[in-house]
């Protein structure tokens, strides 16, 4: 009896350790998503939604890690886009004590939209309302030999400039452009006239200091790709049918797409995620002073 009722109690001091690390994991949890909140409030001046909180190890280093975006983005396209998201960490100490600083990489992001803001004007006056945009940003930094640059974290294209203005020979700015336009090119003489805009937005950036690093990979996508019922059609195009069949569905989302009004067909596009955003060339940035200018046309509808 006596043997059992010390079972018992043994039992019951591990079911209340385990609810006791549970409690203490919660807590610490709490800690980190409120820190990690507070401090990007006062750094960009917008709430964050902190989640996805788990504890990593990387180097010898012990921290806390989460998901974090703009609570404005919610309920929007970008919230379901993994390019919106970044993260940030808190230090944890021998004692598991948390560290007072907390860092992120969503200035990253956040310099990219504040570039993109300011060249789509632009690239919407001589290429049309039919365009989406991804801009790569890097600033770099060097020392007195300039035998190596590192990156920095710079908040928007004002400071980056305002670096250059105080000290050009130790600050660039490398700029990565991916253009998307949903407009069908269908002759030698539509080609022309964009390569001509492509050219006058090479002039524009040159003007804006923007042209030193520089890389464009300007696409031309066939707007078909925005029907309605494109999705669904989707796998009879990639398939092995025949041609005639293709040509028909074809024609179905050509119609589809001379129905649809300006606004519906601008928020199809506004669908189209960023992450999902796919390049011939990779990263460009690698090739400075490179525009590459590319009249695209999904696989499966070259030579119906």
């Amino acid at each position: 009896m006596k043997r059992n009722l010390k079972k018992i109690f043994l039992l019951s001091l591990f079911l209340l350790f385990l609810l006791g690390l549970t409690a203490c994991g919660k807590s610490k949890v709490e800690k980190v998503e409120a820190q990690m909140k507070v401090y990007l409030y006062e750094k960009y001046g917008e709430e964050f939604v902190v989640d996805r909180i788990g504890r990593r190890s990387a180097n010898g280093e012990r921290f806390y890690e989460a998901r974090i975006y703009p609570k404005s983005i919610v309920g929007t396209p970008k919230e379901e886009d993994r390019y919106y998201y970044g993260s940030a960490s808190i230090d944890v100490d021998s004692f598991g004590r948390l560290d007072k600083e907390t860092g992120d990489d969503y200035s990253f992001i956040n310099r990219n939209d504040d570039v993109e803001k300011y060249l789509l004007p632009k690239a919407k006056e001589l290429f049309g309302e039919r365009i989406r945009m991804k801009v790569d940003v890097n600033h770099e930094k060097t020392g007195g030999d300039r035998s190596f640059w590192i990156g920095y974290k710079s908040k928007s294209l004002e400071e980056m400039r305002e670096n250059i203005k105080e000290n050009p020979q130790d600050n660039r700015i490398i700029l990565t452009l991916y253009i998307y336009i949903f407009d069908k090119i269908d002759n030698e003489e539509e080609k022309e006239e964009r390569r001509k805009q492509l050219f006058e937005f090479l002039q524009y950036l040159r003007v804006e200091g923007l042209d030193k690093y520089l890389s464009i990979d300007c696409n031309f996508m066939d707007d078909i790709v925005l029907a309605p019922s494109f999705e669904e059609n989707r796998y009879l195009l990639e398939s092995d049918t025949n041609k005639v069949e293709k040509l028909e569905v074809v024609k179905k989302l050509r119609e589809e797409v001379k129905k649809i009004n300006e606004k519906q067909f601008l928020n199809n596009m506004e669908q189209i995620r960023k992450s999902e955003f796919k390049y011939e060339y990779g990263n460009l940035s690698i090739n400075y002073n490179k525009a590459i200018m590319q009249i695209l046309s999904l696989t499966y509808l070259i030579e119906i």
